[in-house]
């Protein structure tokens, strides 16, 4: 058994320093002027913690699960009523506590960060206004490459948001929320005869999204190839309110020769003389719950889901 162990260990050794071991690190902090309460919803496995508070500078190192798909986004204008109940104007999870359910999620109008780690060998993330908008925010992995670029949407939209779509506080907008929340049309949601790449087109809202913030997703069927893709070895800061966002060469192929779509994402590959690389993965449509597609921007009815 004795000259068995220095084999285990080199065997252990090489699957670390290959990746098949490796876990990505995950640095959340806070350069806004006031309070962040991050939030983490998972689908699949769970990190340390569902919610927490950042103040001003500060900031949060979470280590991801070996294989982790989840969201990240930020509370604000945070606080406990009299009853001690939690409560937040934007992105509340309605947990009543800092931390949120681990089973259930309500879809608000904010700054949405998706990540899917070690999926087939390789990271993936992006950034999605499809509910809407309440922070500044960018993604900047710890080594880049074509595919893995940092990513962000610095812009303040909550100044520039149509009327009729903004979230006010004090008499100030906090929050814009999207072409769906505001007017729960099957156009405005893509759903119905809408449901298809065809026929859900961009709105005059995502559009103006889309202008400011051209590295996110601004509507279920966009296609603006804004989805980065690391080596699954690779760690990420995660910056509320940034003042800038690290410059990154980015090259795609001419040809796509293989397509596949899982778990609401579409794969695309190309053949390079060595072997077949993994380029992209860009959203197709909704997420799923409770085994329906998630209609009406986000609220999961299943009578209607059932009729598509």
């Amino acid at each position: 058994m004795a000259e068995r162990l220095p084999i285990i260990f080199l065997i252990a050794s090489f699957l670390f320093v290959s990746g098949v071991l490796s876990e990505s690190i995950l640095t959340i902090e806070n350069k806004c002027n006031h309070t962040v309460w991050p939030v983490i919803f998972s689908w699949e496995s769970q990190l340390s913690t569902t919610g927490f508070a950042l103040r001003t500078g500060e900031a949060r190192a979470l280590q991801a699960p070996s294989s982790w798909y989840g969201l990240i986004s930020g509370r604000t204008l945070c606080s406990n009523d009299l009853s001690g109940n939690f409560s937040c104007a934007t992105g509340d999870c309605e947990s009543g506590k800092v931390e949120c359910s681990k089973s259930s999620y309500s879809w608000a109008a904010v700054t949405y960060l998706y990540f899917r780690i070690d999926y087939g060998g390789t990271n993936s993330y992006f950034i999605s206004l499809e509910y809407g908008y309440n922070l500044p925010i960018t993604v900047v992995p710890s080594q880049t490459s074509p595919t893995c670029f940092s990513s962000g949407c610095m812009v303040d939209l909550n100044n520039t948001c149509p009327d009729n779509l903004k979230t006010y506080e004090g008499g100030n907008p906090i929050a814009c929320g999207s072409a769906c929340r505001g007017a729960k049309t099957h156009e405005n949601c893509c759903t119905r005869y809408f449901k298809s790449k065809q026929n859900c087109k961009p709105t005059q809202y995502s559009q103006n999204f889309e202008r400011a913030c051209p590295l996110a997703y601004s509507y279920p069927y966009s296609d603006n190839n804004s989805t980065s893709t690391c080596t699954n070895s690779t760690d990420y800061v995660i910056t509320f309110c940034p003042s800038s966002i690290p410059s990154t060469t980015r090259s795609f192929p001419l040809h796509y020769t293989y397509t596949t779509q899982s778990h609401g994402f579409k794969f695309q590959f190309y053949n390079s003389p060595r072997k077949l690389i993994f380029i992209l993965g860009t959203r197709l449509s909704s997420f799923r719950c409770n085994n329906h597609d998630c209609c009406d921007c986000g609220s999961c009815e299943s009578k209607e889901c059932e009729k598509k």
